[in-house]
């Protein structure tokens, strides 16, 4: 009995790791592509993928 409760917390520790470190991932590639723009910006360019970007967001 004692030995399943443990391992149903050890398994619940590791899906909220799992959880958080796919949340936090995705807020670093976003972080990543907001500094991307914001350089490319800076130097006068245009995000090439941005038409594409803006045609996915208007599909769905």
């Amino acid at each position: 009995m004692e030995f399943a409760i443990v391992l149903g917390l050890v398994v619940l520790v590791f899906l909220a790791a799992g959880v958080i470190v796919a949340w936090e991932d995705r807020r670093a590639a976003r972080r990543k592509a907001h500094r991307r723009a914001a350089a490319l910006a800076r130097l006068g360019e245009v995000d090439p993928l941005a038409p594409r970007r803006l045609a996915d967001r208007l599909d769905g």
